[in-house]
């Protein structure tokens, strides 16, 4: 009896200690490097996006840096620097460092990323009031099945710790719905381990089960391929009510802290993130004007007027680009700073 109640104590013990270091969640590995990847997923279906011929780390125009063969609408990205800020990342196709927003798109996590110093151009990195983001905008409306998500090659606290994936159908910042959300605190409920490097990860709204009913059936083919025989057990996320036409990765903190202070030079505070892959099926697209449209109708705003307070976060361009002959650029941007004045 003595026996029987060690062993069981043992095995409690087990499970407390499995409980506490394992990543929590039901995503799945895919595997290490850019073969990890599924491929033809919405934002590039025929795998087919090149980087452009021009270097992304001259402070060119976004016309002259989207990535060949693009086929969104448009995509834009936050942090984004003005023209009164050095170039460190001033629109998603443009990065000082070879690493602009752009790059989770490519299909090349292992020599591709996204990355952002949070002193040089990071505004003393992401947080719930001004996180940072990547979104793009397709020509159809499409509800999201899964997607896969990868890391960085290198210096793991980078790592995004709390993020998400959101969907919109007019882009606006108030208009984003959460699809995925992972509330992480530290590395246990995060799918990024320190040795996670450059390892892909796959969320579903399916299990193995109803997959063939959920997804497209070139997807569950390339799913059920990879898995290999292994199963599915649970759906990471709900199953989406609505389809989108605007998707996005925000992030709200890394599991290096927003500052700006650099103790190491040779690795100063930033986040980074390799490759996101989004798939779904095809959906109808909505008719609602988007906020912005809907604001013209609304009574004008009496000049001189405060801003309401959530607007008033800190100096914040974003940048809006449009691949394909139809592009245009802005003549003048809109900025917004903490003393809630609108200068162009």
């Amino acid at each position: 009896m003595r026996v029987l109640t060690k062993t069981a104590a043992a095995l409690l013990a087990l499970t407390i200690l499995l409980c506490f270091s394992a990543p929590a969640g039901a995503f799945t590995s895919l595997g290490k490097g850019n073969s990890a990847l599924l491929g033809g997923d919405l934002t590039d279906p025929e795998d087919k996006l090149a980087p452009p011929d021009k270097d992304c780390a001259a402070d060119l125009p976004e016309a002259d840096l989207i990535p060949k063969n693009a086929t969104w609408v448009k995509m834009t990205c936050w942090p984004a620097n003005g023209p009164d800020r050095p170039a460190h990342q001033r629109h998603p196709y443009q990065s000082w460092q070879h690493s602009p927003a752009c790059g989770i798109f490519m299909n090349k996590p292992a020599t591709m990323k996204w990355y952002v110093g949070f002193k040089d151009g990071g505004y003393g990195g992401p947080s719930r009031i001004a996180p940072y983001f990547v979104a793009v905008q397709l020509k159809d409306a499409f509800v999201l099945t899964h997607f896969t998500i990868t890391p960085s090659t290198e210096m793991p606290n980078r790592d995004p710790m709390e993020w998400a994936v959101q969907g919109s159908n007019s882009g606006d910042e108030k208009e984003w719905t959460d699809i995925y959300v992972c509330n992480a605190k530290d590395r246990t409920a995060s799918p990024f381990q320190k040795d996670s490097r450059c390892e892909t990860f796959l969320f579903t709204s399916f299990t193995s089960a109803d997959m063939a009913q959920a997804a497209r059936p070139e997807d569950a083919r390339k799913i059920a391929a990879r898995l290999n025989g292994a199963k599915i057990e649970t759906a990471d996320f709900a199953r989406p009510a609505k389809a989108y036409t605007w998707f996005r990765i925000i992030i709200y903190s890394c599991f290096n802290p927003s500052t700006t202070s650099v103790s190491n030079p040779a690795a100063p505070p930033g986040c980074a993130l390799s490759q996101l892959e989004l798939f779904g099926v095809g959906g109808v697209k909505p008719t609602t004007a988007p906020a912005a449209a809907r604001a013209k109708d609304a009574p004008p705003q009496r000049a001189g007027a405060p801003l309401p307070a959530a607007s008033i976060v800190r100096d914040r361009p974003v940048a809006i680009l449009e691949p394909g002959p139809a592009r245009k650029r802005a003549d003048k941007s809109l900025t917004i700073d903490l003393s809630g004045e609108v200068r162009q």
